[in-house]
C-alpha cells in the first residue's frame, strides 16, 4: 500500500543534498555571578564575519566586552536585575538569511530556559522559573521540529517504508527503530553513552545509502527484505545518537531532567508519526487520482517505482556520506 505510486511522493525531495544544513544561530548564555552573565553566539560557517549577529540586550544591562571570530562571538554582560522577564533578540548587520536562533540561559539557580525562534520571530522573552508542563510543551515542539528538519532521519524512515511493504511489517520495523534510537537517546543525552558524533553521522548516512542500494537490488530474498526489524532496530541506535547531539546542544532542564528528556523523544515520535501519516494519505490520495489514468499505472511498474526511489534516497545520502567523511579525515 505505501509503496504503490510512491515516487510521486518522493520527488518532492529531488534536488535536495543537505541534511541540518539550516542549523540555528545559538545563544549559550551562562550566569557566573548573580547578574554577570558570560554568553557565546555560534553561527554555521555559512553566515559570513561581516554580518555576523549580534545578542540585542534589555535595557539595564551593560556589555563588557565582545570578541568576534569566524562562526562565534564571545562576551560578557552585566545586567542589574537578571534576566528573568526580560526580552532577548538577535540583530544581523545586513540580513537575515533565513535562520532560526536557539537561546539557552542558564542561571544560579540550576535551572535552564530554552527557546527557539523561527527566522520570523524577532524577540524572546525569557520565563520566569519554568514549571514541569513548560517544560514539557517547550521540549515536545523542539523534539517535533528536530525530526521535521533533519532530512536524511525521514529518508531513512521511508526507505523502511519500502522494505516493510505491508502495514503489519512497517509497524513492526517503525517501532524496532523508534525503541533503538530512544535507547541511545537516552544514555547519551544522561552521560552513559559518549561516541564523536562526526563519524556517527556519516554511519547515518551509510544507513541510508545502504537502504537504497537494498531497494535498488530488489531481492526480496535478502535478508533486509525478510527481517527489516533488525535493520531498523540496528541502525536505529546510530540515530539515536544523532538526535542526542541535538538535545545536547539544547541542554536538559537540571530540576527536570526526566521531563525534558522524556518530551523531546516524544516530539522526535510525534514528528516521526506525522511524517509516516503524511507519506500514506498523500499515497492513498494519489492512488485514488491515478486510477483514472491506467495508461500511467502501467508506465511505472513496482520495480521503476524502486529504481526512481532507491536514486531519490541514495544520492543526497551519498552526497552526506562523502561530505561527512571527509569532515573527519581531512
Amino acid at each position: 500500500m505505501i509503496r504503490n505510486l510512491l515516487f510521486i511522493y518522493l520527488l518532492f525531495f529531488a534536488g535536495i543534498v543537505s541534511a541540518h544544513d539550516a542549523r540555528p544561530v545559538v545563544v549559550a548564555i551562562n550566569e557566573q555571578i548573580p547578574g554577570a552573565f558570560q554568553y557565546s553566539l555560534g553561527v554555521p560557517d555559512t553566515v559570513e564575519l561581516s554580518n555576523l549577529p549580534t545578542v540585542t540586550w534589555p535595557e539595564g544591562c551593560d556589555e563588557q566586552s565582545s570578541v568576534a571570530s569566524v562562526g562565534s562571538r564571545n562576551g560578557l554582560v552585566l545586567c542589574s536585575s537578571g534576566l528573568a522577564g526580560e526580552t532577548l533578540s538577535v540583530s544581523y548587520p545586513f540580513f537575515n538569511p533565513s535562520l532560526a536562533t536557539l537561546f539557552r540561559l542558564t542561571t544560579l539557580d540550576g535551572f535552564t530556559r530554552t527557546a527557539m525562534l523561527t527566522p520570523t520571530q524577532p524577540q524572546w522573552q525569557v520565563p520566569e522559573e519554568p514549571t514541569a508542563g513548560t517544560v514539557a510543551r517547550q521540549y515536545l515542539a523542539l523534539g517535533v521540529e528536530h525530526i521535521l528538519g533533519g532530512l536524511d532521519h525521514l529518508l531513512f524512515v521511508l526507505g523502511l517504508l519500502l522494505i516493510a511493504r505491508t502495514l503489519k511489517r512497517i509497524l513492526w520495523t517503525v517501532t524496532g527503530f523508534t525503541i533503538a534510537h530512544s535507547i541511545t537517546l537516552s544514555l547519551s543525552s544522561l552521560g552513559f553513552v559518549s561516541i564523536p558524533i562526526v563519524p556517527v553521522e556519516a554511519v547515518i548516512a551509510l544507513s541510508i545509502v545502504f537502504l537504497a542500494y537494498e531497494i535498488s537490488r530488489d531481492q526480496h530474498d535478502s535478508l533486509t527484505y525478510q527481517y527489516p526489524l533488525i535493520i531498523s532496530f540496528g541502525f536505529g541506535l546510530l540515530h539515536g545518537l544523532g538526535f542526542a547531539t541535538a538535545l545536547g546542544e539544547i541542554g536538559l532542564i537540571q530540576n527536570e531532567v526526566f521531563v525534558s528528556l522524556l518530551f523531546f523523544n516524544l516530539g522526535v515520535e510525534a514528528g516521526q508519526i506525522g511524517f509516516i501519516l503524511l507519506v500514506a494519505a498523500t499515497t492513498l490520495i494519489l492512488q485514488k487520482i491515478l486510477r483514472l489514468r491506467p495508461a500511467i499505472l502501467e508506465v511505472f511498474t513496482i520495480q521503476r517505482v524502486d529504481l526512481i526511489a532507491a536514486y531519490v534516497i541514495g544520492i543526497p545520502a551519498s552526497y552526506w556520506l562523502i561530505d561527512r567523511v571527509a569532515g573527519f579525515i581531512v
